[in-house]
């Protein structure tokens, strides 16, 4: 449980804010490269973290990140046109670069050097993996850019997905560090059970109690949730929480999965998901059919979403736990019925949300420095830190064998040891 004002400062994140801060000290996705397709074509209007941004793609080919209202006197400049590698405002055609420099000034005399003295908010943007990556902090801060696993691969080896998530980022976050969820909210009878009589009401304890552990890590934690703890065999996933807002899950089979949960404003985020396979072609159509990922609008919302109860089927309730097409789409509904920003003030935890308790714990820590006036030594920043080596696990180990010897955490990531006592 947390106080008010704890709830607060985990999930404001607008500009000024300690958690704002927080986030703007990483390279964070932005949109898709698909949503900008042609250089001088249409710029986007982009909402992140409380911020009213447009993107574009210049004559170059290079990705512009803007503030939307035009310095001059506010108005939009995501009908702007977009030409000979800048925006140009509608209202006055002032023009500005992917720096913000204003390159172009009718209203003023030819020679003057009054254009010089006017910049817009302009972001440093990266592409990798087909999506555009932004850095919304200080320029003196600029971190390096993480490369992950999957941006190395071929096209046919990764698929990247967008969605808008209709809560607060924090309750994405929340509810994919705690596995426990995951073999109860996502249970589904299978044709031999049905036939057998199984009811969904019949849990077995040892697949729905999972012992639980984190480790910390020099890029944030490692989570694992350890099935069948009383058995000769345990089975074990272990998933990664990549400050500020990114989870990698263990694989099932070949393929793997990371996400982030991207602030669009308090009450909502963007959901990037990647599904890639380091060892083949991905199976990005089947995955997209099977998980919900294929059934959004233009806006990016999910066509089975809380306006209309996600199309949940009652009658499918004796089949499937919670009645709802789609893993995502199940994912999405249980953290939007808690509403925009969840009450942690009145809430109940146990020992399987130790991944929770770690979360915020290290989001609070880090924000309440901010909050303090403080430059804090954030995880993930370092240069050195081997960001492709970054990943999940899911494993079979024995009994006896701890799951950190089971699953080592790769060279380089873990945290250096704590000098010894005198």
């Amino acid at each position: 449980m947390l106080t008010r004002e704890e709830n607060e400062l985990l999930t404001r994140t607008g500009p000024g804010t300690p958690m704002g801060q927080l986030l703007r000290r990483y390279w964070l996705p932005a949109l898709l490269s698909e949503e900008l397709p042609e250089p001088d074509g249409r710029p986007v209007r982009l909402p992140l973290l409380g911020e009213r941004l447009v993107a574009y793609r210049d004559a170059t080919g290079q990705v512009g990140l803007l503030e939307e209202a035009c310095p001059h006197r506010g108005a939009s400049l995501a009908l702007g046109r977009n030409e000979d590698g800048a925006l140009r405002c509608l209202y006055h055609g002032w023009q500005f670069d992917r720096s913000g420099r204003c390159t172009d000034m009718p209203t003023e005399r030819p020679g003057s050097p009054f254009r010089e003295r006017v910049r817009a908010q302009a972001y440093p943007t990266r592409e990798a993996a087909g999506i555009v990556w932004a850095y919304l902090g200080p320029p003196d801060r600029l971190p390096p850019f993480p490369a992950y696993e999957w941006m190395g691969l071929p096209a046919e080896q990764q698929r990247v997905w967008k969605l808008l998530h209709e809560c607060n980022y924090l309750q994405a976050l929340e509810r994919d560090v705690n596995l426990a969820h995951v073999r109860i909210a996502h249970r589904t009878l299978s044709e031999r059970e049905m036939a057998a009589g199984a009811r969904l009401a019949d849990l077995d304890r040892q697949d729905t109690v999972p012992d639980v552990d984190v480790e910390p890590t020099r890029y944030g934690f490692r989570y694992a949730a350890i099935y069948r703890p009383d058995e000769p065999l345990h089975q074990v996933r272990v998933g990664a929480f990549v400050a500020p807002c990114l989870l990698f899950l263990g694989p099932i089979g070949e393929h793997c999965v990371a996400m982030a949960f991207v602030p669009r404003d308090d009450e909502s985020n963007w959901h990037f998901l990647v599904r890639y396979n380091v060892a083949g072609p991905v199976d990005a159509a089947t995955y997209a059919a099977t998980r919900g990922v294929a059934e959004v609008g233009p806006d990016f919302r999910k066509r089975r979403n809380r306006d209309n109860d996600y199309l949940q089927d009652r009658a499918a309730m004796q089949r499937s736990f919670n009645g709802i097409a789609g893993v995502i789409v199940e994912d999405h509904a249980l953290a939007e019925l808690q509403g925009p920003i969840v009450d942690r003030t009145r809430e109940t935890l146990t020992a399987t949300d130790a991944p929770i308790v770690a979360l915020r714990d290290l989001l609070l820590r880090h924000a309440g420095q901010f909050a303090a006036g403080q430059e804090p030594a954030l995880p993930g920043l370092d240069p050195a830190l081997p960001f492709g080596a970054i990943g999940g696990a899911t494993l079979t180990k024995p009994a006896q064998t701890p799951w950190r010897e089971a699953a080592p955490l790769p060279p380089g990531l873990a945290l250096p040891a704590a000098p010894a006592p005198h």
